[in-house]
């Protein structure tokens, strides 16, 4: 993925960071991998979303809440919902 973007750049903050990041324009796209919990990301998916943007998980859903399992899937978050991340995905 990063080898499509080359003017990427990897942070290390907390997922509910980067979201606000997004949201205020200053970073354009998060994916994330592995597993984060719902409390790490629910309250900073509503901020990003007023703001414009959107996370979903890998099949372009959404992000529900409220599982029985906490967990979150994979998921990417971008500033601009019109991204084209789906095409950075290894195939």
């Amino acid at each position: 993925m990063l080898e499509k973007l080359p003017n990427a750049r990897l942070v290390s903050m907390g997922s509910s960071l980067k979201f606000c990041l997004l949201a205020e324009g200053s970073a354009d796209l998060y994916p994330r991998f592995v597993p984060t919990m719902e409390w790490d990301t629910a309250a900073s998916q509503c901020i990003l979303e007023e703001a414009g943007g959107a996370v979903c998980m890998l099949d372009g859903q959404s992000m529900a809440y409220g599982k029985t399992d906490p967990r979150n899937p994979s998921l990417i978050a971008t500033g601009d919902p019109a991204f084209d991340w789906k095409s950075l995905l290894p195939r």
